[in-house]
């Protein structure tokens, strides 16, 4: 053997026993030196190891282990509303999955198990109000199918309970209002499966890899309508005043999407080809259904049409819930929305549903045919809705108004990454799945399938969508499946996408230099990645369309690849003219920060010769303030898209351009404009005129502002005039007036309205009417406050967020009061306000509350 191969074999087999050895044994090793007289130069030392090898696995949240196929789930269900108590039987038909066996493990959260038969025969089962572990009457191969039937008993309040950011109870079936004692709130069940709840009210194996058939028998007083998945077969009359009502899917789909919705509803009918659609709102909202759900057969069309993929399933009902844990739920053909999205007709001059419309339909492809095995591949399902959300925006109101909206996903992501670091798209090392419902799963998701978009174009990209729609319907998928999709499609090996983007995190930061040569007729960049290689890839790789603008008009597009952490491009520049403004990623496709410098001169001509808004968008921020600003003002004012004339309302003078402000204010199209050049003029008249006149709830309330700035008595006139009618969007500004008057006789505004605020304007209303209570100085009045608060509190069907708010008012309330009394002349009313933060406490079973407030645990 040949004394070099000799000596490096040698060394390798030293390295690989020092490898596999502990710390201990290798320090007891020391010293190890091999030399050889061949080789008097090379001399080979054991290496020192500082760190000691971790002795166990990183976390890795594998896709559930199927061990039994579910086929079919059948459900008769009835309620308890006084107890809030799901009165189920399950009939379940399953098979093994590939394995013999003669056990079954379900998922049965906080049940009564009353009996579990099969073929007539009881089955023994060990429950452990979690898991279901029933033992079969015999062993059964994959070849067989069997049935059970299960009668039990749903608890969803009772338990422990808990949530998330994203979806704030883990429940499953929410009792809204269930004995019917509070009239500002309709009386209604509805459920939230995602992401493994729906085994708190029927048995299931609860995981996202799982899909089956699905039978539900729905019996309910014949005064409520009832929603589910599948079409409604039929409608039974019982003799006890009751009603049972029979849906039926015969589409496969995940236990997570199973939905049942009760209430007293208007339903509207509608129908998209042959499909029925229905809209489900409450009675006052009849004849605004088809506005709260506008264009709904025209986003079917366009999906259908855009994925070469019809609309897949029997039917699409939307319905709206009240006090709903999340924004709103793909259900199969059952979708659910909060109550925010319910808003009469004259609100939607000022905003549309589209986007939480779009959303949830885009689902019913991705998400509800093609399911993600597993959380940690969520994106799969979130992504691809959000960037719905931009597709819809794109065809139905232009490339403005879609790229505004991605700029908005683009910075949500960026402060969310900033604020709770980074995790790869594709997240195998989450510590609990409800985090996985994040600004990466579906902003992230978004841009990055954007970002496939351009580098494969158009046709490639749908026809790469069809495919991998194609080739997994009704099953569930990892992203490698999409991958292969495209690869398949587009010819080319795509790991080097999947990997940075899905399967990696953080994204590029671009230092980003301009150097033009006039007398070499040459332009030159010089971009650098300057990412901590630590926390990111060191290089990310893609492709970039650079933008050269001329002044004679002409643009020019070129290619170039980044794939070095320090990337050169030098552009010779053909003609007469040399471009007056550069642009590294000329479209703003990809997801990155980019930090560069120009001239006003070239934000000026950027502005004006680009047709990106992300290009005018910084050009108006980077000339806030400079006199250079006014040469493109009065040309975005009167552009066609009122998403530029926005960018640039805000700065026009509010002396200078006044007759322009006026007009705008009056007479623009867009409520939103009409309400910056208001708020821009802030002018009094104006104001009181455009109160009186305009039909946008947005310009209403600025001027409500601006008149409350020069004329407070006048702005509570005002309020208490609009409080007569609709003001449910003004509810807000209102509460605003209405607290900085300090009157007591304005707390029944905060008490008739409480019920009606949504979650995302709760906040400022509990904290307008806080403001107001502690003026107050009637305090067994302050105590009929302290009982509405309360109410909200210990209202089951109240997410989290409310219950804690409207019980930390209380504690502020006692508070103050103790701030106030000498000689303990308030102590009485002090101890009620402890009390009724006590019987909240103690009738929770939200342990964030119980935790939140232990101080007024009983003992």
């Amino acid at each position: 053997m040949n004394p070099t191969v000799k000596s490096i074999l040698i060394l390798a087999i030293v390295m690989f026993f020092a490898a596999c050895k502990t710390q201990k044994d290798i320090v007891e090793a020391y010293p190890i030196v091999i030399e050889e007289d061949l080789l008097d130069t090379l001399v080979v030392t054991a290496p020192v190891f500082k760190d000691e090898a971790p002795n166990e696995l990183p976390v890795y949240n594998a896709s559930a282990t199927r061990h039994h196929d579910l086929i079919h789930t059948r459900l008769d269900i009835a309620f308890d509303w006084e107890k809030q108590h799901v009165l189920g039987k399950a009939t379940l038909t399953l098979k093994p999955y590939f394995y013999k066996t003669n056990q079954l493990v379900l998922d049965a959260k906080v049940f009564d198990i009353h009996k579990i038969t099969m073929n007539g025969k009881f089955l023994e089962y060990d429950y452990d109000f979690s898991k279901l572990r029933i033992s079969l009457d015999r062993v059964y191969t994959r070849d067989e199918e069997f049935k059970i039937i299960i009668d039990y008993t749903a608890k969803p309040n009772e338990g422990p309970s808990s949530g998330s950011a994203a979806i704030t109870s883990d429940k499953g079936l929410f009792f809204i209002n269930p004995l019917n004692e509070n009239p500002n709130k309709p009386q209604q069940i509805w459920t939230q499966g995602e992401t493994e709840n729906s085994s708190r009210w029927f048995p299931t194996i609860d995981k996202p890899n799982e899909r089956c058939t699905q039978e539900m028998f729905i019996t309910v007083e014949n005064r409520f309508k009832t929603l589910s998945n599948g079409k409604l077969m039929s409608e039974i009359l019982n003799d006890n005043g009751t009603r049972t009502d029979y849906w039926k899917q015969d589409k496969a789909h995940a236990p997570y999407l199973f939905m049942i919705g009760v209430g007293e509803y208007a339903v509207v009918n509608d129908k998209w080809r042959d499909i029925p659609l229905m809209y489900y709102v409450e009675p006052e909202f009849k004849d605004d259904a088809k506005a709260i759900f506008n264009h709904t057969p025209e986003m079917l069309d366009f999906f259908s049409d855009r994925l070469g993929f019809p609309y897949p399933w029997d039917k699409y009902a939307q319905i709206i819930c009240r006090d709903y844990v999340s924004g709103a739920m793909e259900n199969t053909g059952a979708v659910v929305f909060g109550e925010f999205v319910q808003k009469n007709s004259r609100e939607f001059i000022d905003s549309n549903n589209d986007d939480i419309v779009a959303h949830e339909m885009f689902h019913h492809w991705f998400g509800d045919l093609v399911t993600c095995e597993s959380w940690s591949n969520l994106s799969l399902n979130e992504g691809f809705a959000t960037y719905s959300e931009y597709l819809w925006r794109e065809y139905k109101y232009g490339k403005d108004n879609a790229e505004r909206k991605r700029l908005d996903d683009l910075n949500n992501y960026l402060m969310s990454s900033a604020q709770t670091g980074k995790h790869d798209l594709i997240d195998f090392k989450y510590d609990n799945k409800e985090k996985m419902f994040d600004a990466h799963s579906y902003n992230k998701g978004g841009l990055i399938v954007h970002m496939l978009r351009s580098h494969v174009g158009d046709e490639a990209f749908f026809a790469g969508l069809n495919k991998y729609l194609t080739d997994n319907a009704y099953s569930d998928v990892e992203a490698h499946e999409l991958r292969l999709a495209f690869e398949d499609v587009v010819g080319e090996d795509l790991n080097w996408f999947f990997n940075q983007w899905f399967y990696n995190q953080g994204h590029p930061i671009l230092a980003v230099k301009y150097i033009k040569d006039e007398e070499a007729k040459r332009v030159t960049i010089e971009v650098s990645q300057t990412q901590d290689h630590e926390e990111n890839p060191a290089i990310f790789k893609f492709p970039v369309e650079t933008a050269l603008y001329f002044p004679s008009g002409k643009k020019t597009f070129i290619k170039h690849w980044a794939d070095k952490r320090n990337n050169t491009y030098e552009i010779n520049i053909e003609g007469d003219e040399m471009p007056v403004a550069v642009v590294f990623d000329g479209k703003h496709d990809i997801l990155s920060v980019v930090n560069e410098k120009r001239s006003e001169e070239e934000y000026v001509h950027l502005f004006l010769l680009s047709e990106e808004y992300e290009d005018k968008l910084m050009a108006i921020k980077k000339l806030k303030g400079s006199p250079s600003i006014h040469r493109i003002l009065s040309n975005a004012i009167e552009s066609p898209s009122k998403e530029i004339r926005g960018l640039v309302v805000g700065y026009l003078d509010a002396e200078k351009d006044a007759i322009k402000l006026r007009h705008l204010a009056s007479n623009d199209p867009s409520s939103s404009v009409r309400a910056s050049a208001l708020r821009n003029l802030s002018n009094l008249d104006l104001a009181m005129e455009l109160i009186e006149k305009d039909s946008s709830f947005w310009v209403i309330s600025e001027a409500l502002s601006i008149i409350k700035k020069n004329d407070n008595e006048k702005a509570i006139y005002y309020a208490e005039q609009l409080a007569k009618t609709y003001h449910k969007p003004l509810i807000s500004k209102i509460s605003e007036i209405y607290a900085s008057t300090g009157e007591a006789k304005y707390l029944d505004f905060f008490e008739n309205n409480i019920n009606k605020v949504g979650i995302f304007g709760f906040f400022n209303f509990i904290n307008q009417y806080s403001k107001l209570a502690k003026f107050v100085e009637d305090y067994d009045r302050l105590l009929k406050t302290v009982d509405v608060l309360k109410a909200v509190a210990m209202d089951g069907s109240n997410n989290y967020f409310k219950k804690y708010t409207a019980t930390n008012f209380i504690k502020s309330l006692k508070n103050e009061l103790k701030a106030r009394q000498n000689d303990n002349e308030l102590e009485p009313y002090i101890t009620k306000m402890a009390m009724a933060i006590q019987e909240i406490v103690s009738n929770t079973t939200d342990e964030r509350l119980k935790s939140s407030f232990q101080e007024f645990n009983q003992p």
